[in-house]
């Protein structure tokens, strides 16, 4: 997958970024929300994956996922346990390595032609969502978190 980032382009991916499955008329479509906040080389955020029906939220309090990472070069490679779901939509959730003795997981962002490319690299998968997949930014949301 070849891309650029360049300083302009990485501190771009700052924001809110989403992600959703083809709508069908009365059935599930899972959408994947990451959120991304970058620290000098240091990213920091989470994901959500949620399900609507015709448009309409099937959650109740939601869940989200924190994640940390790195601003390479060329990329962002950030990395999550699936596994450690925070419920509601809490502020400042932190992210912890597996304790078990699991790895993390590891997904590869790259921001290009105003979309944010997602790949995952390493480890479990995120349930209902695509190891390869193409984000937008959120058109609610402003340019920065």
């Amino acid at each position: 997958m070849a891309g650029s980032v360049h300083p302009q382009g990485v501190s771009a991916v700052n924001g809110r970024w989403v992600w959703k499955e083809v709508a069908s008329k009365n059935q599930p479509q899972t959408q994947f929300t990451v959120v991304i906040y970058r620290e000098g080389e240091v990213v920091r955020g989470s994901y959500s994956v949620d399900q609507f029906i015709n448009g309409e939220w099937q959650g109740e309090d939601g869940n989200q996922t924190p994640f940390v990472g790195r601003v390479t070069s060329r990329k962002v490679q950030i990395e999550f346990d699936p596994s450690a779901i925070v419920p509601g939509y809490q502020r400042n959730v932190t992210y912890k390595p597996p304790a078990d003795g699991r790895k993390p997981s590891v997904a590869v962002l790259i921001f290009k032609g105003g979309t944010l490319l997602w790949r995952l690299v390493q480890g479990n998968p995120i349930d209902g969502v695509p190891d390869k997949l193409v984000l937008h930014r959120d058109s609610h949301s402003k340019r920065g978190p």
